[in-house]
């Protein structure tokens, strides 16, 4: 029926709708670095505001544009830091850096003992693709030797340097990195928000915002900034969209002629006993063209002019109360043995108004 098909339609963009809000949109948390930027393209149809929540309140900010920021400026900045690593265990960093930026790595092992370390630039959270190492997995660092590397960034993502120790000691690195990340020009900001009091919300302009930066202070702490990303949603869209889907999909179906009048038939189909059936269906010619009023004078059995008029026994039989209508005219006139005879011929016609029947359907009166 066109009913489950409507359903089912509705069912499969009610869940293209959830997975845009809660999955192209859903919240999420991540790890950016010092001096961060980083692009989030939102469309504004979807996203009424943009939460960003910074528990250590380092100042995070975002701004929001109509149209793509150009990637063109580069910043510089350096940490040195002390690290131990204990046995057997790993230790790393994440940052977040875009496509241009340059990273310099260089440490040296505080220790008197051969150590056996591996320290790498890892991309990704979970792809875990080795970007730079050591000339293998594995190395001996003599007390004072220092080793350096560095790295171009080709991809915007996720990168983490990493430090794994296979010696059965732990281990002290002195470790320093530079980096020049490229970032984000925000002179052409639209909108502005910054957590140094707080939460703080992005409104979106519909329909012009469609990107938003992210962008983190010059911190100089390798440790990151742990950011909480929230979307909240533009719900008359939402509404906006499945209300006209319903309008499109019956549309579709009614010219597809999937409906059959059938809704029309079902609500009319009771006022149509009283007002059309009976004065169109005369007691003697039903008789002489069904054969059963001949049958009903020969069993003894006796039906009212009034009962028959009052729009409660079968035309055909006069015996059984009328229990069916006809699709698509709605007339209900017969019980479902005589409507199922009727359509058990070649020539199903309602015996109302002699209009052909496509379907005869169970009347349920409450």
């Amino acid at each position: 029926m066109w009913q489950e098909k409507l359903t089912r339609l509705l069912a499969l963009l009610s869940i293209l709708l959830l997975s845009i809000r809660y999955g192209l949109y859903g919240d999420c948390d991540m790890v950016l670095g010092p001096d961060s930027s980083r692009l989030l393209r939102v469309s504004s149809l979807f996203v009424k505001q943009v939460e960003v929540r910074d528990d250590d309140k380092t100042g995070i900010s975002l701004y929001g544009f109509s149209e793509k920021p150009e990637l063109s400026v580069e910043a510089k900045w350096s940490s040195s830091k002390s690290v131990l690593v204990g046995s057997y265990s790993r230790k790393g960093f994440s940052l977040w850096l875009n496509k241009g930026s340059r990273i310099r790595i260089k440490w040296q092992a505080q220790s008197s003992i051969l150590s056996q370390l591996e320290v790498s630039l890892m991309k990704g959270e979970r792809k875990h693709e080795k970007l730079l190492s050591t000339n293998s997995a594995r190395f001996d660092i003599s007390n004072g030797t220092t080793y350096e590397a560095a790295y171009r960034i080709e991809e915007d993502d996720r990168y983490n340097i990493g430090i794994i120790n296979q010696n059965s000691k732990g281990v002290t690195l002195l470790m320093n990195v530079n980096i020049s990340p490229t970032i984000y020009n925000i002179k052409k900001a639209k909108s502005i928000c910054s957590t140094n009091n707080g939460p703080c919300r992005l409104d979106l302009s519909y329909p012009s915002t469609q990107y938003v930066v992210l962008a983190t202070p010059d911190t100089y702490d390798l440790s990151g900034v742990s950011v909480a990303i929230s979307y909240i949603a533009r719900l008359v869209t939402y509404v906006g969209i499945l209300g006209v889907a319903v309008i499109i999909i019956c549309f579709i179906l009614k010219s597809l002629g999937a409906c059959d009048d059938e809704s029309y038939a079902e609500e009319t189909s009771v006022t149509r006993i009283i007002t059309e059936t009976d004065p169109m269906l005369p007691h003697k010619d039903l008789g002489s063209t069904y054969g059963t009023y001949a049958e009903d004078a020969n069993s003894g059995r006796s039906s009212s002019s009034e009962d028959l008029y009052d729009g409660k026994i079968c035309v055909i039989c006069y015996d059984n109360p009328r229990n069916c209508f006809f699709v698509p005219c709605g007339h209900c006139a017969t019980c479902q043995e005589c409507a199922q005879r009727i359509m058990d011929v070649e020539s199903k016609v309602c015996p109302v108004c002699r209009r052909p029947i496509h379907k005869v359907r169970k009347l349920i009166i409450s």
